[in-house]
C-alpha cells in the first residue's frame, strides 16, 4: 500500500467507477435474469440451480492452479451458502436447524470475506494454508453440531444450546421495521454494511486492486441471495453472480501481477512489449531516467528512493499529448506516443520534465543521514522543518523512420538520445 495522501485519495476516487464497473454489470445482469425468469425457456433456466457449483468449481480450480488459497476458500464459502439456501435453509423456520445454519452463515460470511482479504496469501498446501482450511472446516463442524444437537444430545440440552445460539445470532437492536423488510437479522445486516464500508475503504487505500472490488461485489451478491431466501432460483442466481465476480476479479488480479509494476502502479515492461506490437506507421517513443538516482539511494536510502520513483510515476500518469507511460526497469521509464512525431511529443515531454523539477520532494528530518546530499540534490528547508530536494529527469525521444523501422530500433534510438541528454548536463529532453 502506498502512502495515503490527498492526491492518492483523489486519484482513487476518479478510478472508483471503473473499478466497480464489472461487479455492477454482473449484478445488473443477474437482476435482469431474475426479473425475466418467467420468460426464460425451461431448457435454459434448468441449469441455474447448478451454476453456483459449476462456477465455484472453476474458480476453485483457478485458485488451486495459481496457488491462490484465498480464492479457493471464498469459492467454498459461496458453495456452502448456496447449498444451505437450496436445501436445509430453503424455508427458514424459527428455532429449526435450518434457521441456525442460515443465521450463522449470514452473520459470519462478511467477517470471513474480510478476514480473507486482510490475510496474506499463503497458498493451499503450506502450514498457514492448512491452518486456514482446518479453521473453515472446524467452523462448519461447530455450526453443524449445534444445528443437529438433537441427534447427539438429550432433548433438553439440545433445545438449550439451540435457544442460546439463536438468541445470540438473532439479537434485536435495530428499529422494528427492519424485521419486516428482510429475513436478515440485525447483526447480519450490520455485518454486511460494515463489510461494504470496509471493502470500499480498502479500494481507496490500496488504489483499487481487483480482489477488493471483486470481494465487494461478491459481498453484495451474497447479501441479496440471503435476502431472497426461499424465492425460487433467485438465491442461486445471486450466488452464481458472487462466484463469477470473484473469478473475474482473480483473473484481473493475475493480469495486474503480470503486466503492472507493483511499486509504481504503471504498466510494466511486459505491457510495453504488447503495446508496441499495436503501433502503426507513425509513433514516437521516449526513454526517461531519474538523474543521480544511485547517489540519491546511497544518501537517503532505498525506501526514500522508492518514494521518488512513485512520485515520478504519478506525474507520468498525467502526461499530456496522448502519451502512455510505462516503467521500463530500475529508475527508467518509457512513454509511447502513437500517431505522433518526435517533434510533436517534445513539448509534452518537456512539460513533464518541468512538472517533476518544480514539484520537489520532501524528506522528513527523522533519520536524516549525516552525509550531505550529492550535487544536483541540494536540500532546502521547508516550512515544517523537513528538507526538500529537487528531483529531475532526463529524457530521450525518437520516432519511427526508415532508419528505425521497428519499435525495438526506435526504443534503442530513444535510449541513445537519453544518453546524450545525460552527457549534456541532465534535466533536459534530447532528440
Amino acid at each position: 500500500m502506498t502512502a495515503i495522501t490527498a492526491e492518492s485519495l483523489t486519484r482513487a476516487a476518479i478510478k472508483f467507477p471503473s473499478a466497480v464497473l464489472l461487479p455492477v454489470l454482473v449484478l445488473v445482469t443477474a437482476s435482469i435474469v431474475i426479473v425475466y425468469s418467467a420468460d426464460i425457456p425451461p431448457a435454459i433456466g434448468a441449469p441455474i440451480p447448478y451454476l453456483p457449483y459449476a462456477i465455484g468449481l472453476v474458480g476453485a480450480i483457478i485458485g488451486w492452479r495459481f496457488n491462490r488459497g484465498r480464492l479457493v476458500y471464498a469459492m467454498v464459502a459461496i458453495v456452502i451458502g448456496h447449498w444451505l439456501l437450496a436445501g436445509p435453509a430453503r424455508a427458514v423456520r424459527p428455532g429449526s436447524a435450518d434457521q441456525i445454519g442460515y443465521l450463522a452463515y449470514a452473520t459470519l460470511y462478511p467477517f470471513g470475506l474480510a478476514a480473507l482479504s486482510v490475510l496474506r496469501e499463503r497458498g493451499l498446501t503450506t502450514r498457514h494454508g492448512m491452518i486456514r482450511a482446518a479453521s473453515l472446516l472446524g467452523l462448519c463442524i461447530v455450526v453443524a453440531a449445534i444445528a443437529g444437537a438433537n441427534h447427539w444430545l438429550i432433548p433438553e440440552a439440545a433445545r438449550a444450546i439451540k435457544g442460546v445460539t439463536v438468541s445470540l445470532l438473532a439479537f434485536d437492536f435495530l428499529p422494528q421495521a427492519w424485521e419486516s423488510a428482510t429475513p436478515l437479522t440485525d447483526l447480519a445486516a450490520v455485518a454486511f454494511v460494515a463489510g461494504t464500508i470496509f471493502f470500499i475503504a480498502r479500494m481507496f487505500l490500496h488504489d483499487h486492486p481487483p480482489l477488493d472490488s471483486g470481494a465487494l461485489g461478491a459481498l453484495l451478491a451474497t447479501g441479496l441471495a440471503l435476502h431472497f431466501v426461499g424465492q425460487g432460483d433467485t438465491p442461486a442466481t445471486f450466488f452464481a453472480a458472487a462466484a463469477l465476480i470473484l473469478m473475474i476479479a482473480a483473473l484481473q488480479d493475475g493480469y495486474r501481477l503480470a503486466f503492472v509494476d507493483e511499486l509504481t502502479g504503471l504498466p510494466g515492461r511486459r505491457a510495453l512489449t504488447m503495446e508496441t506490437a499495436k503501433l502503426g506507421q507513425r509513433y514516437a517513443i521516449a526513454m526517461l531516467d531519474v538523474d543521480h538516482f544511485k547517489k540519491f539511494n546511497d544518501t537517503y536510502g532505498h525506501d526514500v528512493g522508492d518514494q521518488v520513483l512513485r512520485m515520478v510515476a504519478s506525474r507520468m500518469d498525467r502526461i499530456t499529448g496522448g502519451g502512455k507511460p510505462f516503467r521500463y526497469g530500475g529508475e527508467e521509464f518509457t512513454a509511447l506516443f502513437a500517431g505522433k512525431t518526435r517533434d510533436e511529443a517534445f513539448s509534452h515531454l518537456d512539460a513533464l520534465r518541468k512538472s517533476i523539477e518544480e514539484s520537489g520532494f520532501v524528506i522528513r528530518d527523522k533519520g536524516r543521514p549525516k552525509n550531505k546530499p550529492e550535487s544536483g540534490k541540494k536540500p532546502r528547508k521547508s516550512a515544517n522543518g523537513a528538507k526538500t530536494v529537487s528531483v529531475t529527469i532526463s529524457i530521450g525521444v525518437a520516432e519511427r523512420t526508415e532508419r528505425t523501422p521497428t519499435p525495438e530500433t526506435v526504443l534503442k534510438a530513444a535510449d541513445q538520445a537519453l544518453y546524450r541528454a545525460k552527457q549534456a548536463g541532465r534535466n533536459r529532453v534530447s532528440t
